[in-house]
């Protein structure tokens, strides 16, 4: 499948900041089962100041204001192609060692006594032995979904996968941190993907999506979309991966000078196969 997508946020300050670097991670990856035919970045009140690639593999830019500019201007657009491959997108890349995505934990996947509560549940009456790593992880990703809703409004972005668990609802980020706990707890080396998700209903949206990745021997790194129940497909599009959230957020920065601040997004996705 053919991806057209356009990704334009708005920074807004009723006091232009004294300065601000944004950093950007909305360059689609390279590789697995998408291949990038052209990718741009346009910016207007900042200015591009660096362009490489961090640990986990992820294009970043970093962006700096000029002009004490009251308004900054990010768009990233350009088209690429998706192959559905089941959810498998090939071996490990990258100089983080594989047994990392396996032990490590931050205050979003800490396993506390609600995610343990969780997994010795879910198994406490079933042979693990008798599923397959795939039916048992998909067994993980129905349970979080059925313990906690999906539900805009009862979490923020700070939210970790103890809270959620306890609050019973959550969104999609909600779901991977409890999936990578969860997870992790059952040694499986797991990581969190942003990325687009092409809507049935819409091809307009204000916010990406979320999944998680796992790596299983003799496959490679196998997604999971906990809050869709699926394995993503060829209407995902990847655009970053980390350990938690905080390593694949799109847009993140910090400013000098006490200002308001506004942000406005919209993703425009379009397909043709």
């Amino acid at each position: 499948m053919i991806f057209n997508i356009r990704h334009k946020t708005i920074f807004s300050y009723n006091n232009a900041p004294l300065s601000a670097i944004q950093k950007l991670r909305i360059t689609p990856m390279n590789e697995g089962n998408q291949k990038i035919l052209n990718w741009n970045i346009d910016v207007s009140g900042c200015s591009i100041e660096l362009e490489t690639n961090d640990f986990q593999g992820n294009k970043i830019h970093l962006c700096k204001t000029i002009n004490e500019a009251k308004q900054i201007e990010i768009t990233s657009y350009g088209k690429l192609e998706i192959w559905d491959t089941d959810g498998i997108t090939g071996p490990h890349k990258g100089c983080v060692p594989i047994d990392l995505f396996k032990f490590s934990s931050s205050d979003y996947t800490y396993a506390g006594s609600k995610t343990k509560k969780l997994v010795s549940d879910l198994f406490k009456d079933i042979d693990k032995k008798i599923f397959s790593d795939i039916e048992l992880l998909n067994l993980l990703s129905k349970n979080i979904l059925l313990k906690v809703k999906y539900l805009k409004g009862k979490t923020s972005i700070k939210t970790t996968a103890e809270e959620s668990l306890g609050l019973g609802f959550g969104v999609c980020q909600d779901h991977v941190h409890i999936f990578l706990a969860s997870s992790r707890l059952l040694g499986y080396p797991s990581r969190y993907v942003s990325g687009y998700l092409m809507l049935n209903n819409t091809n307009i949206q204000d916010a990406s999506h979320a999944w998680a990745e796992v790596f299983i021997e003799n496959l490679g790194w196998v997604g999971f979309d906990i809050s869709n129940g699926i394995s993503p497909d060829d209407k995902y599009v990847k655009l970053a991966v980390g350990f938690d959230y905080l390593d694949v957020i799109p847009i993140s920065g910090i400013r000098v000078g006490e200002s308001d601040e506004e942000i406005k997004t919209k993703i425009l996705i379009e397909s043709k196969q």
